[in-house]
């Protein structure tokens, strides 16, 4: 796992993001008791004296859920289950969500009424799966999904996402130029694909994966995606156009992870946007729970939020081995 800032998955240690006021950490400990885990909270909170914070999020790997010990743990600590992802397998992992918002960043009710009213309409329609959305894109030509390396954008690409990274986010705690970097530090890390234009070779959409081998204090491993970057031109073209667009490259994405062995793709999807968490549930993810005030990201949202959080919540999906297996299979049927 990348030890940087710039790491959609974090670090495998405590690390306090300063701009998002938060401390974060992916712990690679096996949860077996209440006691390992009252020490992985107590390491957290530990971990963010002395600066300006306001939320605890720290994700734990377990056989099977939480015990009821550990439930109840949570219960008298401030600390709360989230999400989580089944990973399964024959040891039947789960990675759970635990977090913690202090009073000054905790959800206002009219933002949360209009996020789960968002999501629940989101949730009624049937999801659409690998061949609906290649049959959506078929149906929009003049476009093309490429695979890209990080080396392989040219000058002109790079300058045209930075642009668009900077519109969609514009105060975002990086700029894409900055991410590219990382990128082509370790590019066995990045899957990136685009959605170019067959007639002036413009991308009018960009999203890209990283993957990470988490090796787990017994000696075992989990191989994770988790969709990173996301981003799609301001144009002329209808909003089903562009929504189709980033569903296809979500889906390119998800075949990709497929081919590279993971054991489960996730994403982390703003509560407030509903486009991207229709991308999700349109390709099939399930939908892991909500992480309260999660992050600061400064962008066009569906939602505007109140008072006294500035912050916002995001949904956790995922794809488990059998759902990438399904993707594949429909692709290739397809």
């Amino acid at each position: 796992m990348k030890e940087t800032a710039y790491s959609a998955f974090g670090s495998t240690r405590p690390v306090i993001d300063i701009g998002g006021e938060r401390v974060r950490w992916f712990c690679t400990r096996m949860i077996s008791n209440d006691s390992v885990l009252e020490q992985v909270l107590r390491e957290v909170v530990q971990s963010g004296k002395g600066e300006k914070i306001s939320r605890f999020t720290v994700r734990v790997i377990s056989e099977g859920d939480l015990s009821p010990a550990c439930q109840f743990l949570l219960a008298g600590s401030g600390f709360k289950q989230e999400a989580k992802i089944i990973v399964g397998g024959e040891r039947g992992l789960v990675i759970t969500y635990i977090g913690k918002c202090l009073e000054t960043r905790r959800s206002n009710a009219a933002d949360v009424v209009q996020e789960k009213s968002m999501l629940a309409a989101i949730l009624t329609r049937t999801p659409k799966g690998a061949s609906g959305l290649l049959a959506d894109f078929e149906q929009m030509s003049g476009f093309e999904i490429q695979r890209v390396g990080p080396d392989s954008l040219s000058a002109g690409d790079v300058d045209h996402l930075t642009c668009l990274h900077g519109k969609v986010f514009p105060t975002f705690p990086y700029d894409f130029r900055q991410k590219l970097r990382i990128m082509r530090s370790d590019p066995e890390t990045y899957l990136m694909v685009v959605a170019r234009s067959c007639l002036n070779g413009q991308i009018h959409a960009f999203s890209n994966l990283e993957i990470n081998t988490l090796q787990l204090d017994d000696g075992s491993s989990l191989r994770l995606a988790e969709y990173d970057n996301s981003m799609r031109t301001p144009s002329t073209l209808s909003d089903v156009a562009v929504n189709g667009l980033g569903s296809a490259l979500r889906l390119q994405l998800a075949m990709l992870a497929e081919q590279n062995d993971v054991d489960v793709c996730h994403a982390e999807s703003r509560a407030g946007l509903v486009a991207i968490n229709a991308a999700s549930h349109n390709l099939g993810m399930r939908l892991g729970g909500a992480l309260e005030k999660h992050l600061l990201i400064s962008g066009e949202c569906d939602i505007v939020y109140q008072a006294p959080s500035r912050f916002e919540t995001m949904n956790v999906w995922y794809l488990d081995r059998e759902a990438l297996g399904k993707i594949r299979s429909e692709c290739e049927a397809a």
